[in-house]
């Protein structure tokens, strides 16, 4: 009887200890994509910056520099703009619904699909509003990069989390500070 106990327990702590150690490098794995994200922009001289584990956003005031930075192919690409090259920019939230679901089963574009409607009613209970993902679309005057998608959110969180509210604030305070110099330019 005891060798079966002390048996469970052994494979019940072996358990805990893979299952953790997956989310652990996880967890790393962003970490030192974030810090890549960060490092390619140690030239510019921000007076504003953000970084997130898939992108990296910093301005510099006195320069009239913005710099954005995305990874492609594993590597990050900083991109630097004088502010005369902002022409707009724009939140895209993409909500998750039943037919959100389906349109992206068949691979066609899910920002289309945008509802109110979000979740299933059943009984007393409230819908519960999904959002997978949240992108601050800039457009820029240059033939080959017009358009950079910038990932504030690209998981699927409920619209009360904390983390979907983090998320929402950081990407209006970036899409606010880029309305207001597009405003001071023209």
């Amino acid at each position: 009887m005891k060798v079966i106990i002390v048996t469970l327990i052994v494979c019940g702590i072996l358990t805990f200890m893979l299952l953790n150690n997956k989310r652990m490098k996880t967890y790393n794995q962003f970490m030192k994509r974030m810090k890549l994200l960060q490092n390619s922009m140690d030239d510019i001289d921000a007076t504003k910056e953000y970084a997130n584990q898939n992108m990296a956003i910093a301005i510099n005031q006195g320069g009239e520099m913005l710099t954005v930075c995305t990874m492609k192919k594993g590597s990050p690409v900083p991109l630097t703009y004088t502010f005369n090259d902002i022409i707009s920019s724009e939140i895209i939230e993409y909500e998750v619904t039943d037919d959100s679901v389906a349109i992206n089963n068949n691979k066609q574009n899910i920002a289309t699909v945008l509802s109110e409607n979000v979740g299933k009613v059943t009984g007393n209970e409230a819908a519960l509003e999904l959002v997978n993902r949240i992108d601050l679309k800039v457009s820029f005057k240059d033939e080959e990069n017009p358009q950079v998608l910038l990932n504030f959110l690209f998981w699927e969180v409920a619209k009360d989390s904390e983390e979907y509210k983090r998320a929402s604030e950081d990407a209006k305070e970036w899409h606010n500070i880029l309305q207001n110099i597009i405003r001071q330019k023209n």
